[in-house]
């Protein structure tokens, strides 16, 4: 029994020290962060772009009021600032600039542009490193498998649509679809495309992220939000029902939730994974320092 205390001692010792460095290295990680203004020249030959990106979320992305308060609310996780700052560095917190600016799509820099274009990321996998829910619902879409990407419908300067009648930015590939749809009651109702097809997400929208499904396909609950009274009714007109209620409250209950970043890790988890790994350590090494000990007794 004594012998076996032993050894935990030793191996405790063993422990102490590699959890010191291992809490020490795992604090460091957690650099304090500091908003600075964005620096880049691309307004010179693309004024256009320029403002559009100023007026857009994009150029937004770190001074929205939303997410000041938001990031504030949770303590300025520096975990936020990958998404809304360009170039974040985690382990010494600097960055390019703040914003999703012209560096995080155009990368990396051309050194004789405009000679040599710069190159342009249009792939839905760049989107998705920050609009994980949307680019995980877009994958299963058949704009997907028809290789129709997020850039195909939206601005990335402006980050607003192309055009500003969705109806009619669905048109531009859907022809007969749309028009077949603008005698129908439901487009005599005001409904348009994206309120079936795009519903709305629940508690998504005040954080500014995704407020509509990706996946583009029509829910049961979808239908039921304005006919829900006809489910089990075979009578095809309810004069006596209330009007059908207005798109901005269709709201899917079928909403997909992945995150693209795992969740951060308490440095005090790492710490405790490192003296287990300590104590096993010094337990197993053990009878080789009791060996070497007994000697050094022999010998003296």
């Amino acid at each position: 029994m004594k012998k076996r205390f032993s050894r935990l001692g030793i191996g405790f010792l063993f422990a102490l020290p590699l959890m010191l460095v291992t809490y020490a290295i795992a604090s460091a990680g957690e650099p304090s962060v500091q908003l600075r203004a964005p620096t880049n020249n691309c307004q010179d030959c693309h004024p256009e772009f320029q403002q559009a990106w100023v007026n857009g979320a994009h150029g937004k992305a770190t001074i929205d009021p939303l997410f000041q308060a938001a990031w504030k609310e949770q303590g300025e996780d520096p975990q936020c600032l990958t998404c809304h700052v360009t170039g974040y560095n985690p382990l010494d917190g600097t960055y390019i600039a703040d914003g999703i600016t012209c560096e995080a799509c155009h990368a990396p820099l051309a050194e004789n542009h405009p000679q040599e274009p710069m190159p342009t990321d249009q792939s839905g996998k760049l989107c998705g490193t920050c609009h994980s829910e949307a680019y995980f619902e877009w994958q299963v879409s058949v704009h997907r498998e028809k290789g129709l990407g997020c850039s195909g419908c939206h601005d990335p300067h402006q980050t607003g649509l192309k055009m500003e009648n969705a109806l009619e930015l669905c048109a531009s590939c859907h022809r007969g679809r749309a028009s077949n749809f603008t005698h129908s009651a439901h487009s005599q109702s005001g409904l348009q495309c994206a309120d079936c097809h795009m519903t709305h997400l629940a508690n998504t929208g005040e954080r500014g992220h995704a407020r509509r499904d990706h996946s583009f396909f029509v829910s049961l609950s979808s239908c039921n939000t304005c006919h829900s009274y006809q489910m089990h009714d075979p009578v095809q007109v309810h004069p006596e029902q209330p009007t059908p209620q207005p798109p901005e409250v269709l709201i899917s209950s079928e909403r997909m939730s992945v995150s693209a970043e795992p969740m951060p890790v308490s440095p005090i988890g790492y710490t405790m994974l490192s003296g287990l790994v300590g104590v096993a350590v010094g337990i197993i090494l053990a009878p080789y320092i009791e060996r070497i000990q007994k000697r050094s007794s022999d010998e003296e």
